[in-house]
C-alpha cells in the first residue's frame, strides 16, 4: 500500500478540509452542504478507480466491484464538532514530528480517514490483478455522529450486505459493543439558579470540556467545592457566573476525558434537592451514584452527562449510557426515577448491541486478516462506542486504532500517524481479500 500513500494523504486532507458537522438541510443534502459535497468527492474519487458508484438522495452513497453476494465495508463522513484545544487546525494539517509524518484533523481517526483506506485497499486489490469472487460494496454514510438517518434510509432502500465490516473502532477487532442507551432528565429549575450550560444538544456522546452555571446566590459549601476543585467563581451585579473546563473524550470513554459538567453539578449539590439528586446520581461515570455499576462479558457499564440546557422553567441534562448486554433501557430508567425523584426521567435504546463469542468463524477471519499483516495476534477487544456494525448482521468493527495507543475520537487534536494509516490500509486490504476474492 505505499505506493498508494501520495493519493491517500490527498484524498484525506481533501476530505478534513470539507466541513461536515450537520447543517441546514438543502435540496440534495439531507445533512448539509458540507456533508454533499464530501460524498460527492468520495463518490467522484471511487468512479476515477473504476468503481461503480450510486448517490442514494443525498443520506449516503456507495462504490462496489465484482457480481454477486454482497460484502459491505460500512463508513462515515460526518464528524463531531471541533471543540477547543486543537494545537493544530482541525481541518487537517501534516506535521512532522519525532521523525514522524502525522496527520491532524476531525475525522483522521473517526472516520474521513478509514474511510480513504478502504478505497484504496479496494483499489489494490484489483490493481495487483486479483478477480473478485463476491461483489464488494464501500458504503459511506453522513449522519453517524447525529442520528443514524443515514444508515436508515440505506436499510430501507438499499441492499443489505450478507457479511461486512466497519472499520470505526480498533484493531485487531471487535467482537462486542455494549447496548447504547439516550437518556434526558428533566428538573425544574430552582430559584437559586439562573442556567447551567454545557455540550451541544443532539452530542451527549462528548465529555463536555467546558460547563458553566449562573447562580443567583451562592453557598459557602459551593465556594469551598470550587475553590478546591479548579471551578472559577466571578460576581456579576448580583449573580456568579461558575465555569468550569475539562476534558473532551468520546461518550463511550468517559474515563478518558474530565468532565466539566460533573464539576459544575458537584459544586451546585447544595443549592436545591433536586440538584443534589442529579449531581449524586450522574455525576460517578461507572453508575454507582444511582445503583447501575454493573459489568458483563460485554464490559462495565458507563454514564456520561454530556449536556445541560437551560429553558424559562427547567434544566435539561442529556445522557449518553453504555450498557452491559445483560442490562436494558427499561432497568436504567427504574434505577433512575429511584435516585432522581424530583426529576422527569426519558431513557430509550438508542441501538441495540453486537456480541459474538471468541472463536466466532467471523472474529477468526478478521484476527487472521490482522496477523498476516501484523504478525502477531492479540485478543479480540470489547468496546462500549456504537459503530455501523450494529446495522447489518454477520458485522463487526475492524480498526483503525492499534492496540497500544489510545484513540482520539471526538477529543482535540485527533490524527494519525502516515506509517500506522498505510499499514491500516494494508490490513483492510488482507480482509477484503479473505472476504470476497
Amino acid at each position: 500500500m505505499k505506493k498508494y500513500t501520495e493519493q491517500m494523504v490527498k484524498a484525506l486532507t481533501d476530505l478534513l478540509k470539507i466541513p461536515t458537522l450537520k447543517t441546514q438541510a438543502l435540496e440534495g443534502a439531507p445533512f448539509g452542504e458540507g456533508n454533499r459535497k464530501a460524498l460527492d468527492y468520495i463518490l467522484d474519487l471511487c468512479a476515477s478507480l473504476g468503481f461503480k458508484t450510486k448517490n442514494v438522495d443525498g443520506y449516503c452513497g456507495w462504490a462496489e466491484v465484482g457480481e454477486g453476494e454482497l460484502v459491505g465495508v460500512v463508513t462515515h463522513l460526518d464528524v463531531v464538532p471541533y471543540g477547543e484545544g486543537w494545537d493544530y487546525s482541525p481541518l487537517g494539517e501534516i506535521v512532522e514530528k519525532d521523525g514522524q509524518t502525522i496527520i491532524y484533523g476531525r475525522g483522521t481517526e473517526d472516520d474521513k480517514g478509514p474511510a480513504v483506506a478502504s478505497v484504496y485497499a479496494l483499489a489494490s486489490l484489483l490493481a495487483d490483478g486479483f478477480i473478485p469472487k463476491k461483489r464488494v460494496r464501500l458504503i459511506f454514510c453522513c449522519n453517524e455522529e447525529s442520528g443514524w438517518k443515514c444508515i436508515d434510509y440505506y436499510k430501507e432502500h438499499e441492499e443489505i450486505p450478507v457479511i461486512s465490516f466497519s472499520p470505526d473502532a480498533d484493531f485487531p477487532v471487535i467482537r462486542s459493543e455494549k447496548r447504547v442507551v439516550r437518556g434526558a432528565i428533566t428538573i425544574a429549575k430552582p430559584e437559586t439558579v439562573e442556567s447551567i450550560t454545557a455540550g451541544e444538544v443532539g452530542f451527549a456522546n462528548i465529555v463536555p470540556n467546558r460547563a458553566e452555571a449562573v447562580l443567583n446566590t451562592i453557598s459557602d459549601v459551593a465556594l469551598m467545592y470550587a475553590l478546591h476543585h479548579g471551578v472559577t467563581v466571578k460576581k456579576e451585579g448580583e449573580k456568579y457566573r461558575l465555569t468550569a473546563t475539562g476534558k473532551a473524550a468520546h461518550g463511550s470513554t468517559p474515563q478518558l476525558g474530565e468532565n466539566a459538567l460533573s464539576k459544575i453539578l458537584n459544586t451546585v449539590i447544595s443549592l436545591s434537592p433536586a440538584l443534589a439528586s442529579v449531581a449524586l446520581a450522574l455525576t460517578d461515570y461507572t453508575g454507582k451514584g444511582c445503583g447501575l455499576d454493573i459489568c458483563d462479558d460485554s464490559g462495565a457499564m458507563t454514564i456520561n452527562v454530556g449536556v445541560a440546557k437551560t429553558y424559562e422553567d427547567k434544566i435539561e441534562f442529556h445522557l449518553d449510557i453504555r450498557c452491559p448486554i445483560s442490562s436494558t433501557a427499561e432497568a436504567i430508567a427504574a434505577k433512575f426515577k429511584l435516585a432522581m425523584p424530583d426529576a422527569e426521567v426519558d431513557v430509550d435504546e438508542a441501538h441495540p448491541p453486537v456480541y459474538f463469542a471468541e472463536d466466532h468463524p467471523l472474529i477468526t477471519l478478521f484476527l487472521d486478516s490482522y496477523e498476516a499483516v501484523m504478525g502477531d495476534r492479540p485478543a479480540p477487544d470489547k468496546i462500549g462506542g456504537a459503530t455501523f456494525a450494529r446495522a447489518f448482521p454477520n458485522s463487526v468493527s475492524f480498526g483503525p486504532v492499534f492496540p497500544g495507543n489510545i484513540g482520539l475520537a471526538h477529543q482535540a487534536n485527533e490524527h494519525v500517524v502516515l506509517d500506522e494509516y498505510i499499514k491500516s490500509a494494508e490490513i483492510y486490504k488482507e480482509a477484503i481479500k479473505r472476504l470476497a476474492f
